[in-house]
């Protein structure tokens, strides 16, 4: 089999990946608060042996004590390295609704699900039936308990920070800075909070992340993010971007099943080739 085959077959299965991930980007382009991911590639070439001299034949044998799933010998392979996301900020859109915040800044809203403390952007929340302002998916929203330093880790159980809103109505106001009334009283103080590398954030879902460092929050540092009421954090997708993308990456995957079928050609005609010489 030629060899040049499993350069075709791994940028084939390298762009099928990237396939997905840009679809996955187009499906929420529409998400509030949603950022968009990319991928990075990396290729891989195994070391060119020469057995023939002291040189090849140290090369050799480091090569055969390594622990490495991958094949050994003078192919070359195309590999995704990672996928990152891009935490751009998203255009905001003004929609007056009371319980619509967007955050003009980096900083993310603190919320509760069954795994545990999450993070989002996504900013489109409402009230339970039991007065508990929630996000889309139902997911209590946490408040900051008064006096406690901005960013910084908050001891206790996370459910004691839910907030709830009051049966008797009234204007719901908050500001710039997360604090929130109603009807002019004090209801509690927003979660806010800032991260000193974004990348240490891992998505879940389309919405969530989860910090997987807490000495990424940046504790007792001043908030700079600020809390818009009435408005909503849009997607930071740009869909005729990744539409373009999206055919860029359909016709490379197509390259690449065209140059194995290529492989598969001369390989079986070499075959009989060889069988009708001797």
């Amino acid at each position: 089999m030629d060899k040049g085959i499993y350069t075709a077959l791994s940028g084939g299965l390298a762009k099928s990946h990237e396939i997905e991930l840009i679809a996955n980007n187009i499906a929420n382009a529409n998400t509030p608060g949603f950022k968009r991911d990319t991928a990075t590639f990396n290729e891989y070439l195994t070391e060119v042996r020469r057995p023939d001299s002291p040189e090849g034949l140290q090369r050799e044998t480091q090569t055969a004590a390594l622990q490495d799933p991958r094949p050994q010998g003078d192919k070359s392979f195309v590999e995704m390295d990672g996928i990152y996301t891009v935490f751009r900020q998203g255009p905001l859109r003004r929609t007056n609704a009371p319980l619509d915040l967007a955050l003009n800044g980096k900083g993310f809203f603190e919320v509760l699900t069954p795994q545990g403390v999450r993070y989002t952007r996504q900013g489109n929340f409402s009230l339970s039936k039991d007065g508990v302002l929630v996000t889309a998916s139902g997911f209590p929203v946490l408040g900051r308990p008064e006096g406690a330093a901005p960013n910084a880790p908050v001891a206790g159980a996370p459910e004691a920070r839910t907030i709830r809103f009051g049966t008797a109505g009234g204007h719901i106001d908050i500001s710039a800075t997360g604090a929130i009334s109603q009807a002019g009283a004090p209801l509690g103080q927003l979660s806010v909070v800032e991260f000193q590398e974004a990348q240490w954030l891992e998505k879940v879902g389309n919405a969530f992340f989860r910090n997987t460092e807490e000495k990424n929050l940046k504790a007792g540092l001043a908030q700079e993010t600020a809390v818009e009421q009435g408005m909503i954090e849009l997607s930071n997708v740009n869909a005729v971007h990744e539409m373009t993308r999206l055919i860029e990456a359909t016709r490379a995957y197509e390259s690449h099943l065209q140059a194995i079928k290529t492989f598969q050609e001369i390989d079986g005609r070499s075959v009989n080739e060889i069988a009708r010489k001797y």
